[in-house]
């Protein structure tokens, strides 16, 4: 147990009813409506027109069934007031809605106009609907060509002419959405150049309310892929998300037929029932090919207890001696027995296991005494165009998800009579992103599952951000230093839109961890080769960047991972093109690896990324597990028992944060006339709540003392918590920080477009230590599962023994009703400057035990 332990806050009582106010998020931006008579979308007859020859094509089928219109309804500003007109109209079933891209009108200020203002893009929606009645659909449209050709509307039906003053178009599903956006297409075009005979793909479907409605569904699409000599290898439905999908072999002849935009009439790309065609096998990483170093380890370290981290990857090398005894290794599905696992080929699953348990080699750290869980959901990827770069893939006959659903159940429950294979895990580390799915403004069916998972099982998943590797092009030649440093700053800035997070990085349960520009390597580098950085406390060149779904801080956290270099260009220019180094050299993070041969088990190499970022973030959350059962034993038990380890130890993780002189810097260079009043929220984007500190939160200082709460709170109720204010800071001038961090699991509605059921929030009393907001924007900070809330000051503030800075934690239903009691983990921290000369951690802790005595 550490000499300062965190304090455990006096139980805040029986929750009150009716929080002070309904609502913690911001105010929606409504940019404009459509006006009447404008034509926004093909005429009424030409648009009719286009479902009766799509009914024509398919009709005749051999299953002759009538197909369902999917209609794409485009609007103007957010959906709900349109959902709430539509959602009960007969003959309609609603599928869902994207906000496009969750972005306000000016949240692309990275990318300027010619004039070098920011582009006023319009927030814009989508919302699909089924129609199943055809009446119901002549007379939706013929109402809004009425409407568009500003005809009074029929008697009784008044009301449609606001729901059309939110429409900018009405269109049909199509080939656009299903195929040529979803990048399937260059998946194709490349195993045709290499005459795959077979080509995998995922046929994701509309997810529909019955399962008569699935189970035809499913029908149809057999029947029409078979008619192309195709074969449905797989089907998989998780009916808690609304996912239904299909694995489909197709022959390359019917490919070649489908990659001719002159054949896209072809009856399986205009199926109806099918929302997406994906690229099968595209969760991916990639690892250096050069040759490995020799590794000189101490004396091994002894494992003991259950292991609470499960890694989701590659199968590590598990007899490198970095690894050997301390993994616990489960394979249900043979993939080192059916993929020909080498033990050459298990790279990216060794490398994270390394990092987790050692962290960066050339830290030199304690390793963990706990055991690691693992489950490989990766195998060789032995296309012929991919030889050369490694990659490991999720199996071509595996549908991702239903993979994912499947390896994490097994965590918990019995599975043929066996018992749950590792119930102790509350912390599952997914190193992985989908490479050709980015976030596009709605959540992706693996984000949604990982939302799910979490609350179901109460586990915290730490997921990677995802890499961009794409060269950086600088405006000026002959820079140098900080001035070179800024011209990269501001490329990345200007590449956000190409830049987005990859699946399932946008989870909302999920924590979620972009890179550091750090790791413990030397400052040499490889020749013909330039720092991108000055300063070392800069988010990496090769993050992701947020938003999140709704615009959520996303990542949430930055942690290291490792220092991504780059080439010199070969050919001097005007406008140079730096590409990223990615091999096996410092700078960068030391790792285990396999070795040259088979038998070789002592070899590590340098890597990077936001993989080596999550990896190292689970590290730590182990590392503040055990903070948690030292505390646990010694004052908090029933505290702590009470709350999910996975919410207390994402609250922790994040409590920690905090945007250090990073924030200053790009505050610098990226903030412009245009942008200030919202750049909070804009650098979030690269920062998200800051890098973690976690060595700050695993135990308090004489001049920092942290204290932990939580509760369970139903929709409409609040806790009132109480951390007593050291009267000896009273009028004392001096800096001075209060932290606040709240964090919880929300359930989730598929059927709705907030999907997140529960909204907790807090208010807290700081004006008694003349504090003022710092670092994350208000409103931003409301959106996902986590509030994170740091508040600044150095003015003297006058306040009696006894006061207390008072933190009302709300909950509030947010997409539909709420039932379930929300469990959440409250952490507060008070730290004020050394020489101030304030033993604050002694004044707070004499009165937390006082206060809790008195309760």
């Amino acid at each position: 147990m550490p000499e300062r332990p965190l304090l455990i806050l006096p139980s805040p009582g029986e929750p009150v009813r009716r929080p002070n106010r309904t609502s913690g998020g911001g105010k929606i931006h409504m940019p404009g409506r459509a006006r009447q008579g404008e034509r926004l979308t093909p005429r009424f007859e030409t648009l009719l027109r286009s479902f009766e020859d799509q009914r024509t094509r398919v009709q005749g089928g051999a299953t002759g069934i009538v197909p369902e219109e999917v209609l794409v309804f485009e609007t103007f500003g957010p959906v709900e007031n349109f959902i709430a007109a539509v959602r009960h109209i007969p003959g309609m079933e609603w599928l869902g809605e994207i906000e496009e891209e969750g972005l306000a009108p000016d949240d692309d200020f990275f990318v300027p106009d010619k004039e070098g203002h920011p582009k006023d893009k319009p927030l814009r929606g989508r919302l699909f609907l089924i129609f199943s009645n055809q009446r119901a659909l002549r007379e939706m449209l013929s109402l809004w060509q009425r409407w568009l050709d500003g005809e009074q509307l029929p008697f009784g039906l008044g009301k449609w002419k606001d729901v059309f003053s939110l429409l900018r178009d009405i269109r049909p599903w199509g080939v656009q959405d299903r195929l040529i956006e979803t990048g399937v297409l260059e998946d194709w075009q490349e195993r045709v150049a290499y005459n795959e005979e077979v080509i995998p793909c995922e046929v994701e479907l509309w997810y529909r309310q019955t399962q008569e409605h699935r189970t035809a569904a499913r029908v149809r699409i057999t029947q029409l892929v078979q008619n192309v000599q195709g074969q449905v290898l797989s089907e998989a439905t998780v009916p808690s998300i609304h996912y239904h999908a299909l694995l489909v072999n197709l022959p390359i002849a019917s490919i070649a037929l489908l990659l001719d935009p002159a054949n896209h009439d072809v009856e399986l790309v205009q199926c109806p029932q099918i929302q997406f065609f994906r690229a099968a096998g595209q969760m991916a990483v990639f690892t250096p090919e050069e040759n490995a170093i020799s590794d000189s380890l101490g004396e091994p370290t002894a494992i003991e207890g259950e292991p609470v981290a499960a890694l989701l990857d590659g199968l590590p090398l598990q007899n490198h001696s970095r690894l050997a005894g301390k993994l616990v290794i489960e394979d249900p599905d043979d993939f080192t027995g059916l993929h020909n696992y080498t033990a050459r080929e298990r790279r990216h699953g060794t490398a994270m296991a390394s990092l987790i348990l050692h962290g960066d080699i050339g830290a030199n750290e304690q390793p963990l005494s706990r055991p690691l869980y693992v489950r490989p959901i990766l195998v060789p990827d032995r296309h012929p165009w991919n030889s050369a770069s490694r990659r490991e893939a999720v199996p071509e006959d595996q549908l991702v998800v239903d993979l994912i659903h499947r390896a994490v159940r097994r965590l918990y429950e019995s599975e043929s009579g066996e018992y749950p294979s590792a119930p102790s895990v509350c912390l599952i580390n997914l190193s992985i992103g989908i490479v050709d799915r980015l976030f596009e403004g709605h959540l992706s069916p693996l984000a949604r599952l990982l939302d799910w998972l979490a609350w179901q099982y109460k586990t915290l998943f730490i997921v990677s951000s995802g890499n961009h590797s794409s060269p950086i092009r600088l405006e000026q030649a002959d820079l140098e230093g900080s001035d070179f440093q800024e011209a990269v700053i501001q490329f990345i800035a200007s590449e956000g839109r190409n830049r987005r997070l990859l699946s399932p990085g946008e989870a909302i349960n999920a924590l979620t961890v972009g890179a550091l520009h750090q790791d413990a390597a030397e400052d040499v580098l490889p020749r013909n080769m330039v720092d991108p950085f000055v300063d070392k406390e800069l988010p990496g060149i090769i993050n992701a960047q947020g938003m999140g779904y709704r615009r959520t801080i996303k990542p949430e956290i930055l942690q290291a991972g490792g220092r991504v270099i780059m080439r010199e260009p070969f050919v001097p220019a005007e406008t140079p093109l730096y590409e990223l180094y990615t091999g096996a050299m410092p700078p960068g993070q030391c790792v285990a690896c396999p070795g040259q041969t088979e038998g070789d088990t002592t070899k590590v190499w340098y890597t990077r990324g936001t993989s080596n970022a999550t990896a190292l973030t689970t590290r730590e959350a182990i590392k503040l597990y055990d903070v948690l059962d030292e505390l646990r034993a010694a004052a908090g038990g029933e505290l702590i028992d009470s709350i999910p380890r996975a919410i207390w130890l994402k609250a922790l993780l994040v409590h920690g944060a905090d945007w250090g002189s990073a924030g200053d810097l790009l505050n610098s260079i990226l903030r412009t006339p245009d942008n200030s009043r919202k750049f909070r929220e804009y650098v979030s984007r690269l920062l998200g709540y800051g890098a973690i500190h976690a060595d700050r939160v695993a135990e308090c200082s004489e001049y920092r003392v942290t204290a932990l709460s939580g509760g369970l709170l139903l929709a409409e109720q609040s806790h009132v918590h109480r951390f007593p204010l050291p009267p000896s800071l009273s009028g004392r001038r001096g800096w001075r920080r209060l932290t606040v961090t709240l964090a919880w699991l929300t359930p989730v509605n598929p059927q709705h477009q907030a999907w997140r059921r529960a909204h907790l929030w807090f208010d807290a009393t700081n004006d008694m230590l003349r504090v003022g907001r710092s670092q994350s924007d208000s409103n931003a900070v409301q959106r996902g599962t986590i509030q994170h809330e740091v508040f600044e000051g150095d003015r003297a503030a006058a306040f009696v023994d006894g006061e207390s800075i008072e933190i009302q934690v709300s909950c509030r239903a947010d997409a539909g009703a709420l039932d379930d009691p929300v469990p959440y983990a409250l952490a507060v921290t008070l730290e004020i400057a050394e020489e101030v000369g304030v033993p604050v951690y002694e004044e707070v802790r004499v009165r937390v035990q006082a206060a809790r005595v008195r309760v």
